[in-house]
């Protein structure tokens, strides 16, 4: 299951919503992100709810999935020569208040 839509992606990198070049890319740093939220707060993303519904992604575990893409497409190495590697901590802001299973 997406939780952006390709057009979202290419909005949030301002791309060319027609541009199907880097689609496969995209989609995988969707799953990408969508991986790291879900580690991050502990949980699968969508999750479900008491009756065994997807709950809707909210806004800021989007945003901050949109975030992390545009991380990954900016970062592509693993070795960036005269610049600070961008680091998550706006993303995991906006995830905090998601996490479960922290413990005391």
């Amino acid at each position: 299951m997406t939780v952006l839509t390709l057009d979202e992606i290419k909005t949030h990198l301002k791309m060319e919503l027609d541009d199907a070049s880097r689609d496969a890319e995209l989609s995988q740093f969707e799953l990408d992100a969508v991986d790291y939220c879900s580690q991050y707060i502990g949980r699968s993303i969508p999750w479900l709810d008491d009756e065994g519904a997807e709950v809707e992604v909210p806004a800021s575990i989007k945003r901050a999935m949109k975030l992390l893409i545009g991380d990954y497409d900016q970062l592509r190495t693993n070795t960036v020569v005269g610049l600070t590697p961008a680091n998550t901590r706006a993303a995991e802001s906006m995830l905090h208040f998601y996490r479960v299973g922290m413990g005391i």
